[in-house]
């Protein structure tokens, strides 16, 4: 089990170095396979709780009540 340990504490640093250089002297590949997928999964999982923060979320309404002056449906 301790060699395993090693090995996998030897391959995580290996994997950190090799991004780290690759960041380092590519940046714009690494933006566009990393770094853009990345930042996009952040921005997808946090729009709900900053929108709703910021006042830009709506309540999300049924279909019928949102074609205004669709005849016969939610006219007032």
């Amino acid at each position: 089990m301790a060699d395993f340990l090693i090995w996998l504490a030897v391959g995580v640093l290996a994997v950190c170095a090799c991004l780290r250089a690759w960041r380092r002297w590519a940046p714009v590949s690494f933006w566009y396979v990393l770094g853009f997928p990345v930042k996009a999964v952040m921005v997808y999982g946090t729009w709900r709780a900053v929108a709703s923060g910021c006042g830009l979320s709506k309540r999300r309404r049924r279909w019928r009540w949102s074609v205004p002056g669709f005849p016969g449906w939610g006219a007032e």
